[in-house]
């Protein structure tokens, strides 16, 4: 991997570029993200539905714990295709799986072990996630041996690495909330004036007992908790690659990859004045 090979400008971002740099990327690589992320979203969708129709009631959290599983698994492939993809290696859908095949048992028990202690020690999983959440990153773009992953994750956190993770993440978060709600309402508008059949809101007659109608349906419908699924599949890699490029950024932070390519620069330069 070398800085010079980068396809995308090397430059300290804000939180707000790397969101916008996300956006461009995915426009340019539409057709083979797409398809990667289908591996995963198809029997994500196809299993919450399951769920849900076997559960038949509370079937949200459920849901909500097969989706995690699944985009914790398309984060690592997507790493595995999208890192060497931006220092100029092209991307394809089978050399993704088989990056994530190749360690996907060390990763899938690390990633799960990251999110349940962040949940079972009562702190907020961003606070977790602010150290851990590169994972993906060192295993399948760096290839750091096992043994070196914590002292490795340690040292991205450097230099206000770890007080900046937190607060992209928080804003990620948000972002990704309105995003994929975003999307949910204007499925749910767009199936009831298209086919006259609402998914949410057009259910539920006015009244008093609206709110708990509402969040019943949120918490025990099918049709609808398999919608926000979707939405929110439609949306995580946009997420994801936001978070990627975040870790370039604390790369380029740490490692001062700017001011290299500058020194390479002033150094070509100087040579052709000399010539």
């Amino acid at each position: 991997m070398k800085v010079e090979d980068c396809i995308v400008s090397v430059e300290r971002r804000s939180i707000g570029g790397c969101i916008d740099l996300s956006f461009v990327f995915a426009r340019q690589f539409i057709l083979p993200l797409s398809a990667l992320t289908l591996c995963f979203a198809v029997p994500s969708t196809l299993l919450a539905w399951l769920v849900g129709e076997s559960m038949g009631r509370d079937i949200l959290i459920p849901c909500t714990v097969v989706f995690a599983f699944f985009s914790t698994m398309l984060g690592g492939a997507m790493i595995a295709a999208v890192g060497p993809q931006v220092f100029g290696v092209p991307m394809s859908t089978m050399s993704a799986l088989r990056g994530l095949g190749s360690r996907i048992v060390p990763y899938a028990l690390l990633a799960i072990l990251a999110r349940c202690t962040g949940l079972c020690l009562i702190v907020p999983i961003v606070f977790a996630m602010a150290w851990c959440g590169h994972l993906p990153e060192v295993m399948f773009l760096e290839r750091t041996p096992l043994s070196q992953i914590r002292e490795r994750l340690s040292w991205l956190g450097r230099g206000g690495g770890y007080s900046r993770n937190v607060s992209r993440l928080v804003t990620l978060s948000c972002f990704w909330a309105l995003f994929a709600v975003g999307l949910f309402l204007m499925i749910d508008l767009l199936s009831g004036w298209v086919f006259n059949a609402p998914i949410f809101f057009g259910t539920i007659a006015p009244g008093p007992d609206m709110r708990q109608a509402l969040l019943s349906r949120i918490i025990d419908d099918p049709l609808v908790v398999v919608t926000l699924h979707v939405a929110m599949w439609l949306t995580y890699p946009i997420i994801r690659l936001a978070w990627f490029f975040c870790y370039l950024d604390q790369r380029i932070r740490n490692e001062c990859w700017d001011l290299d390519l500058q020194f390479r620069v002033e150094a070509v330069r100087l040579e052709e004045q000399m010539a």
